[in-house]
């Protein structure tokens, strides 16, 4: 399909409440253009041949996303604020956070670091090359997805920055968890919001979880399965000591169906998955209110798709923990169901991180 800048007058139309001038705005037009009409992993060569009528060369984009202004101007803000001033069913906000890595093979590429190289070692005479050990090393970014009541999807995103990259730089050294935190503290909703935060076991940490209870949010987090009860010294069992006796618990059946139910408008599920023909998904599940060391007074709910486990281990059961200590088992489980949602969003931005680190 080509794009040139008059078909989009819906787009531009948007892109204009950031403010910017035509020559900006046409560059922004540019970006966005070739993430919706583009699969696959983006590159600023494909942004900046998007508009056929106006093809430029790629190194005139990467110098503007580089200029030292966009990093003090915030243009997504007024964008943020028109999408939310949209929203007029009333409901949860859910605000789903994750992390994000690219690899990258070079071994002097900024702001990178090494996760393991973990790597395999095959037969003699299959082996494609001499180097025994490919190096790669990150970007990584902390991603945040808000989605409102009635579905719309708003990404949040703040790049990781290493600490000799700022030392190097005069960077104040932040935590994929302390990342989580800000972006729980600058979320751009109303006083009195309902919003429950979910992410994963990165962000069972305690000043993500003071950020939630700063703003009066509620979350859940799947615990660390180190984490223990509270009690006195050396009589502090931990969280999985229930697994021990799994076949003793009062299991609880649960059947969520993704096309019904109070959150289904979150998933944006397609014609072919919504109907009475789909097939539920089955839990067993185990709630109890307990006295968390380093936490407090919180909810446990151990949860499984295993039926009829005889001895249940850490990778057989999820183990959630929320400070929603009247919320039903169910709705525990079918909330965090929800945060599968950001794995889905974040598979169709993983280009768009390339072209962020220009203007981080």
């Amino acid at each position: 399909m080509i794009i040139v800048a008059e078909t989009a007058a819906s787009l531009k139309g948007f892109l204009s409440e950031t403010m910017l001038n035509q020559f900006a705005r046409t560059m922004l037009l540019r970006l966005v253009l070739a993430f919706i009409m583009h699969r696959g992993r983006m590159s600023c060569s494909a942004a900046a041949g998007s508009i056929a009528s106006k093809p430029i060369h790629r190194g005139e984009l990467t110098r503007f996303m580089a200029r030292p202004r966009w990093q003090q101007y915030d243009f997504n803000n007024p964008l943020v604020k028109l999408l939310i001033a949209k929203e007029t069913k009333g409901g949860v906000w859910l605000f789903l956070i994750d992390a994000t890595m690219v690899s990258q093979a070079g071994k002097k590429t900024q702001n990178t670091y090494s996760t393991g190289n973990r790597g395999r070692n095959p037969a003699k005479k299959r082996r494609y090359n001499k180097k025994k050990v490919v190096y790669k090393k990150v970007h990584h970014f902390t991603f945040g997805l808000l989605i409102s009541p009635s579905g719309i999807r708003i990404p949040m995103e703040i790049p990781h920055y290493t600490q000799e990259y700022c030392q190097a730089h005069g960077i104040q050294h932040q935590t994929t968890a302390e990342s989580a935190a800000h972006m729980i503290h600058t979320l751009p909703l109303p006083a009195g919001a309902e919003v429950v935060v979910l992410g994963d076991t990165a962000y069972d940490a305690e000043v993500v979880r003071k950020a939630c209870d700063e703003k009066g949010y509620t979350w859940i987090f799947p615990a660390n399965p180190e984490r223990v009860y509270e009690g006195k010294t050396g009589q502090r069992p931990k969280l999985r000591s229930r697994l021990k006796d799994w076949t003793s618990l009062s299991l609880k059946t649960i059947r969520l169906r993704a096309s019904t139910g109070k959150y289904a408008n979150y998933r944006r599920l397609s014609k072919w998955r919504v109907g009475p023909k789909t097939k539920p998904r089955v839990y067993y599940a185990y709630q109890e209110l307990q006295e968390v060391r380093s936490v407090g007074s919180v909810q446990i709910v151990f949860s499984t798709m295993k039926p009829d486990l005889k001895t249940a281990i850490p990778d057989d059961v999820k183990i959630l923990m929320t400070n929603a200590v009247d919320m039903s088992v169910t709705e525990v489980i079918e909330l965090y169901s929800l945060r599968w949602q950001i794995e889905n969003y974040q598979a169709r931005c993983v280009g768009r991180h390339l072209l962020y680190l220009l203007a981080a």
